[in-house]
């Protein structure tokens, strides 16, 4: 019996072709990029966790270092002031330098200067320490967010790595206000600053993963240090201003010279970069409607945010008397609910748009700050406070990430290091101003109220609360004019099956088709080049 003899067909002879190497290289790929995100998550969640975990420590600190009630605010301000004041500049860093080199600098003077403060021995020696670890979070920051939206599309993939981004942030404050307490209580307020070194050179072990920077082109790149220093200048004073005038009140010299030097620097900064060459802000940012809207309306979410936590720390633990522990766990299921709904929202924005999505989240936002004034001096928490922090949660959730999409959205990847600074700036204004503002606001209401101790103070709360929603509503008008379109991609899989006629490629459709599959391989700016030349 002669032996069969398989004849070579083209589906067997060249088998090797049919392979399924492209699910190979997409898992590849897509494995390394969650790597990324988590990786990138993680630095966002220890810099969140240490501007709340530091709060929580502050009376220890204050007594173990002698500092006096108007210094130990600088602990928490000089965190505040530096991480807000060099965020543009960061970017910009990012962008000229390179934003893993960046990436890993701030996170190696982060962790030296978290352990130059666990082992403080005066209070200056603890500001200076906070101070560093501010202008290194400055760096961290927009380098980590531009090497997210740079790593994922813009659409579905990069939504959805938005949503983990904005539930870190959130689960990282929470997170803070609980081990702050279990920190300091159980062991010393120091392991509050330590917490970052293990955290840290995690970090920088798995750093690996991130892409490398692209080599430069050659050309010259200036940093513009005119208007980085205007700009940082303005910021830090605008901060400083508002800041004292939280104490002092905005009709003290301190508050008004530190103001009029922001006023100065600012309006130098516009001057200089009307001037400048390569400008630290470049205009064709603000040419971008949704990068407007989108950090207009984060710098007014973060207002109401702000409000929302201060205001309500004060009442769970001044009027209700929780404990530092206590005050942290009742944020829990606000900040579990933001998580969940930082990811839902991520998901439904493809389909409703960025523009929607901001003005939900903000009308949710606002209705739940309009339920805070139902609080009393012996309100009961789960009746009266649990559902004004869902549905507070709810709308931070819906707002935060569908604004870092709409600030982010159709910038191209030269440049989104400083949108990441941009909305990282607005966010530390908005919180910075709007406090100020609000706190000043509570307290004359509180002074002229008819009502006596508890309810006097409550009172001033209310009129914050009722503040913080009409401001709310502002947000959403903005989103709603600002933005002309939804920014959203058309739903995967929809494809038109009525057939066409093939026809002969025009000379324009030909460069579009040779610019779609070759663009990116190109530098954005020799893309831009081609197409002006073309």
């Amino acid at each position: 019996m002669r032996p069969r003899v398989q004849v070579p067909t083209p589906s067997t002879k060249f088998f090797y072709r049919n392979w399924p190497t492209k699910r190979l290289v997409v898992d590849i790929t897509r494995h390394r990029s969650n790597r990324i995100l988590a990786l990138l998550c993680a630095a966002q969640f220890m810099l969140i966790l240490d501007i709340a975990i530091v709060n929580v420590a502050l009376p220890s600190m204050q007594r173990g270092l002698g500092l006096s009630a108007e210094n130990i605010q600088w602990v928490v301000g000089g965190y505040a002031l530096t991480f807000g004041g060099f965020l543009m500049l960061g970017g910009r860093l990012a962008d000229v330098v390179g934003r893993r080199r960046m990436f890993l600098t701030g996170l190696v003077l982060f962790i030296g200067a978290s352990m130059l403060g666990g082992f403080s021995q005066s209070g200056g020696m603890l500001i200076a320490a906070r101070v560093i670890q501010g202008f290194a979070g400055a760096l961290v920051s927009p380098a980590a967010l531009s090497l997210l939206t740079t790593t994922f599309n813009e659409g579905r993939e990069r939504n959805r790595a938005l949503g983990m981004w904005s539930a870190m942030a959130a689960g990282g404050a929470s997170a803070g206000l609980i081990l702050g307490g279990l920190l300091t209580q159980e062991l010393s307020w120091r392991f509050t600053l330590f917490i970052n070194v293990p955290l840290g050179l995690a970090a920088v072990l798995l750093s690996s993963v991130l892409p490398a920077d692209a080599p430069g082109d050659g050309a010259k790149v200036s940093l513009d240090i005119p208007g980085a220093v205007s700009l940082t200048g303005g910021v830090l004073a605008l901060a400083y201003g508002v800041t004292e005038a939280t104490g002092q009140g905005f009709a003290s010299p301190k508050v008004l010279i530190a103001l009029a030097l922001s006023a100065a620097l600012l309006i130098a900064f516009v001057v200089v970069e009307k001037s400048s060459s390569q400008p630290l802000l470049p205009g064709r940012m603000l040419r971008l409607r949704s990068v407007v809207a989108g950090n207009s309306v984060a710098a007014l979410v973060s207002v109401v945010m702000i409000g929302a936590v201060f205001f309500n720390s004060l009442y769970l633990q001044e009027i209700l008397g929780y404990s530092p522990i206590q005050a942290g766990l009742a944020w829990l299921p606000q900040t579990v609910l933001i998580m969940v709904v930082s990811n839902i929202g991520a998901r439904i924005a493809t389909k409703l748009g960025a523009r929607t999505l901001i003005a939900l989240g903000t009308l949710v936002l606002g209705a739940g700050m309009l339920l805070f004034l139902r609080t009393a001096p012996a309100s009961d928490y789960v009746t009266v406070l649990i559902p004004a922090m869902l549905v507070t949660g709810v709308g931070v959730g819906l707002a935060f990430v569908s604004v870092t999409m709409a600030a982010t959205a159709g910038v191209p990847d030269r440049d989104q290091g400083i949108a990441s600074g941009l909305i990282g700036t607005a966010q530390q204004v908005g919180m910075a101003v709007g406090l100020a503002i609000l706190v000043n606001i509570a307290g004359s209401v509180t002074r002229v109220s008819l009502a006596q101790g508890a309810g006097a103070v409550i009172a001033g709360y209310h009129q914050a609360f009722a503040i913080a929603a009409a401001i709310s509503i502002v947000a959403a008008i903005v989103a709603l004019i600002v933005i002309k379109r939804p920014l959203a991609l058309p739903a995967a899989g929809v494809a038109e099956t009525v057939p066409r006629p093939i026809q002969p490629l025009s000379a324009a459709a030909q460069s579009q088709l040779l610019l779609a599959r070759c663009g990116p391989l190109l530098p954005p700016d020799r893309v831009e080049e081609w197409m002006a030349g073309r």
